[in-house]
């Protein structure tokens, strides 16, 4: 995020890039910047800003023209949730704005969501999290917008993946922390009950995490070993790496009797 006429801060706080996509079905680029203008509710687009005019904040902005690939890369990333209408829409886009900034906590993310806002309010069709892999529909993405509730942008901004025995979040670096990594027997919905819970309770509590400690959701579920690394599951300059890193939930075979990390 760049604030204007802001100093630089005494000490560095870590980043990390979150870039969403949002199509519409604007003639040109000055149509673009007209509609942004009188319809985003307080937004501005001036060269490869976005303008925050009431805070003057600046995110950068790209311009594609029409992507043909567009529309099955979001009926993807909807896990096939999207209606047919709006996937009619999206394939129908002649442009899409990409908003690529730096975020640090969930008020960075907010700030995010206000941009998609005024954006979908300016045109755009929908929106596309690029590096968590999440797209969501203009009436969603504006209940982000009156509702800040952590769990409500936890569960639209982080994906969950599963494949077999391994599940993963893929989204966790927007706020600042690792991703939870869990290789278990576990069935996919309790993998991702356990996965859920841990990464609101690091959200909203922001605990030390140290090695070694455990965690468990409730009376007779899985105690889980703490073991946290680095992010190997994709290269540095991968969309989803999380600069972050992992947290690795190892199942014991004891059961638990706590909501929260323990030693």
């Amino acid at each position: 995020m760049i604030r204007i006429d802001q100093q630089l801060e005494e000490i560095e706080v870590e980043h990390t890039q979150l870039i969403i996509g949002i199509p519409g079905n604007w003639k040109s680029r000055t149509e673009i910047i007209q509609a942004i203008a009188s319809k985003s509710d307080g937004f501005l687009m001036a060269g490869d800003m976005i303008l925050n005019s009431q805070t003057s904040t600046g995110y950068q902005v790209e311009v594609y023209e029409y992507d043909h690939n567009l529309c099955n890369a979001f009926n993807n990333a909807s896990r096939e949730s999207l209606s047919k209408d709006l996937l009619a829409k999206i394939n129908n886009h002649t442009h899409t704005l990409y908003v690529i900034t730096d975020v640090r906590d969930i008020e960075d993310v907010i700030n995010v969501i206000d941009v998609g806002a005024g954006l979908l309010k300016a045109g755009g069709i929908a929106v596309k999290i690029e590096n968590s892999g999440v797209a969501l529909s203009k009436e969603i993405w504006l209940e982000l917008q009156n509702n800040h509730e952590f769990s409500l942008i936890y569960s639209h901004f982080v994906n969950l993946v599963g494949d077999n025995d391994l599940f993963y979040s893929c989204g966790m670096q927007f706020f600042g922390l690792p991703d939870v990594i869990i290789t278990s027997n576990l069935a996919s919905r309790d993998a991702a009950n356990l996965i859920n819970h841990f990464n609101l309770y690091n959200l909203v509590e922001r605990p030390t995490i140290k090695n070694g400690e455990t965690f468990s959701i409730g009376q007779n579920t899985p105690i889980t070993k703490i073991q946290l690394s680095d992010d190997s599951r994709y290269d540095k300059d991968d969309l989803f790496y999380n600069k972050f890193g992992l947290i690795e939930l190892r199942e014991k075979k004891d059961k638990g009797n706590f909501w929260k990390i323990f030693k």
